[in-house]
Protein backbone atom coordinates (compact mmCIF):
# COMPACT_ATOMS: atom_id res chain seq x y z
CA UNK A 1 0.00 0.00 0.00
CA UNK A 2 2.40 2.57 1.44
CA UNK A 3 6.11 2.65 1.39
CA UNK A 4 6.41 5.61 3.51
CA UNK A 5 4.86 8.07 5.76
CA UNK A 6 6.11 11.25 4.81
CA UNK A 7 5.47 13.86 8.08
CA UNK A 8 5.78 17.57 6.80
CA UNK A 9 6.60 19.74 9.99
CA UNK A 10 7.00 23.38 10.22
CA UNK A 11 8.85 23.36 13.87
CA UNK A 12 5.01 24.03 15.95
CA UNK A 13 3.54 22.56 18.42
CA UNK A 14 0.24 22.91 16.24
CA UNK A 15 2.11 21.28 12.89
CA UNK A 16 3.07 18.12 14.87
CA UNK A 17 -0.37 17.42 15.03
CA UNK A 18 0.01 15.21 12.05
CA UNK A 19 2.54 13.28 13.77
CA UNK A 20 -0.19 11.29 16.09
CA UNK A 21 -1.49 9.96 13.25
CA UNK A 22 1.23 9.34 11.37
CA UNK A 23 2.75 7.48 13.90
CA UNK A 24 -0.20 5.16 14.53
CA UNK A 25 0.00 4.53 10.55
CA UNK A 26 3.92 3.78 11.08
CA UNK A 27 3.33 1.45 13.63
CA UNK A 28 0.19 -0.61 12.33
CA UNK A 29 1.71 -0.51 8.63
CA UNK A 30 5.55 -1.65 9.51
CA UNK A 31 6.88 1.01 7.31
CA UNK A 32 9.26 4.03 7.86
CA UNK A 33 8.79 7.73 8.90
CA UNK A 34 10.37 10.39 7.22
CA UNK A 35 9.88 13.78 8.73
CA UNK A 36 10.25 16.61 6.40
CA UNK A 37 10.77 20.17 7.09
CA UNK A 38 11.49 23.06 4.78
CA UNK A 39 13.72 25.67 5.75
CA UNK A 40 11.51 28.44 4.33
CA UNK A 41 12.97 32.60 5.34
CA UNK A 42 11.33 34.39 2.39
CA UNK A 43 8.34 35.02 3.72
CA UNK A 44 9.27 36.37 7.03
CA UNK A 45 10.60 40.17 5.32
CA UNK A 46 11.23 39.47 1.81
CA UNK A 47 8.97 38.14 -0.05
CA UNK A 48 7.79 34.70 -1.95
CA UNK A 49 10.15 35.30 -5.29
CA UNK A 50 13.09 33.39 -6.49
CA UNK A 51 15.82 36.31 -6.32
CA UNK A 52 14.40 36.56 -2.30
CA UNK A 53 15.44 32.99 -1.85
CA UNK A 54 18.72 33.46 -3.05
CA UNK A 55 19.49 36.74 -0.96
CA UNK A 56 18.11 35.03 2.00
CA UNK A 57 21.30 32.17 1.30
CA UNK A 58 23.68 34.89 0.58
CA UNK A 59 22.67 36.94 4.09
CA UNK A 60 23.08 33.86 5.79
CA UNK A 61 19.56 33.37 7.01
CA UNK A 62 19.05 30.10 5.36
CA UNK A 63 21.87 28.68 6.85
CA UNK A 64 20.57 29.35 9.58
CA UNK A 65 17.21 28.47 9.31
CA UNK A 66 18.57 25.52 7.77
CA UNK A 67 20.78 24.01 10.89
CA UNK A 68 17.42 25.19 12.88
CA UNK A 69 15.51 23.08 11.11
CA UNK A 70 17.78 20.15 11.25
CA UNK A 71 18.25 20.45 15.42
CA UNK A 72 14.80 20.25 15.30
CA UNK A 73 14.12 17.82 13.46
CA UNK A 74 17.11 15.36 14.60
CA UNK A 75 15.17 16.05 18.39
CA UNK A 76 11.55 14.93 16.86
CA UNK A 77 13.63 11.63 15.11
CA UNK A 78 15.06 10.95 18.55
CA UNK A 79 12.33 10.61 20.51
CA UNK A 80 10.75 8.48 17.60
CA UNK A 81 13.21 6.55 17.37
CA UNK A 82 13.17 5.66 21.22
CA UNK A 83 9.90 4.24 20.80
CA UNK A 84 11.29 1.98 18.04
CA UNK A 85 10.04 3.49 14.78
CA UNK A 86 12.46 3.96 11.56
CA UNK A 87 12.61 7.72 11.44
CA UNK A 88 14.26 9.33 8.76
CA UNK A 89 15.10 13.27 8.80
CA UNK A 90 15.25 15.82 5.49
CA UNK A 91 15.76 19.53 5.32
CA UNK A 92 15.07 21.22 2.08
CA UNK A 93 15.75 24.67 1.31
CA UNK A 94 13.18 27.12 -0.69
CA UNK A 95 9.30 27.81 -0.52
CA UNK A 96 7.36 25.28 1.47
CA UNK A 97 4.64 24.37 -0.44
CA UNK A 98 7.18 23.80 -3.92
CA UNK A 99 9.35 21.99 -1.99
CA UNK A 100 7.09 19.99 0.13
CA UNK A 101 6.09 18.26 -3.11
CA UNK A 102 9.26 18.11 -4.38
CA UNK A 103 10.18 15.97 -1.56
CA UNK A 104 7.36 13.00 -2.14
CA UNK A 105 7.75 10.18 -4.31
CA UNK A 106 5.41 6.81 -5.67
CA UNK A 107 4.26 5.17 -2.59
CA UNK A 108 4.21 7.85 -0.33
CA UNK A 109 1.43 9.05 1.75
CA UNK A 110 1.95 12.59 2.86
CA UNK A 111 0.64 13.85 6.73
CA UNK A 112 0.51 17.45 7.26
CA UNK A 113 -1.45 19.64 9.90
CA UNK A 114 -3.51 22.34 8.25
CA UNK A 115 -3.66 25.48 10.75
CA UNK A 116 -6.52 26.70 9.53
CA UNK A 117 -6.54 30.46 9.03
CA UNK A 118 -9.14 32.14 7.13
CA UNK A 119 -10.28 35.38 5.78
CA UNK A 120 -7.38 38.30 5.89
CA UNK A 121 -4.72 35.96 7.62
CA UNK A 122 -5.16 33.18 4.61
CA UNK A 123 -4.97 35.37 1.87
CA UNK A 124 -1.75 37.15 3.29
CA UNK A 125 0.04 34.13 4.22
CA UNK A 126 -1.33 31.99 2.13
CA UNK A 127 -2.22 28.07 2.44
CA UNK A 128 0.97 25.18 2.14
CA UNK A 129 -1.69 22.45 3.58
CA UNK A 130 -4.03 24.19 0.23
CA UNK A 131 -1.32 24.29 -2.23
CA UNK A 132 0.23 20.86 -1.71
CA UNK A 133 -3.22 18.76 -1.36
CA UNK A 134 -4.54 20.50 -4.41
CA UNK A 135 -0.74 19.45 -6.21
CA UNK A 136 0.19 16.16 -4.61
CA UNK A 137 0.08 13.49 -6.95
CA UNK A 138 0.31 11.13 -3.72
CA UNK A 139 -2.33 10.58 -1.20
CA UNK A 140 -2.51 13.70 1.71
CA UNK A 141 -3.07 12.88 5.49
CA UNK A 142 -5.02 16.46 6.84
CA UNK A 143 -4.61 17.03 10.42
CA UNK A 144 -6.48 20.41 11.32
CA UNK A 145 -4.61 22.09 13.87
CA UNK A 146 -7.10 23.58 15.94
CA UNK A 147 -6.58 25.48 18.63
Amino acid sequence: MFERIVVSLDGSERGERALAPAVELVTRLGIPLHLLRVADVTWLRLGMNDAALEYSALGGELAEEQREAETYLTGVAERLGAEGLAVTTEVRPGFAAREVLAALREGDLLAMASHGRSGPARWLLGSVAEEVTRRAECPVLLVRAAD
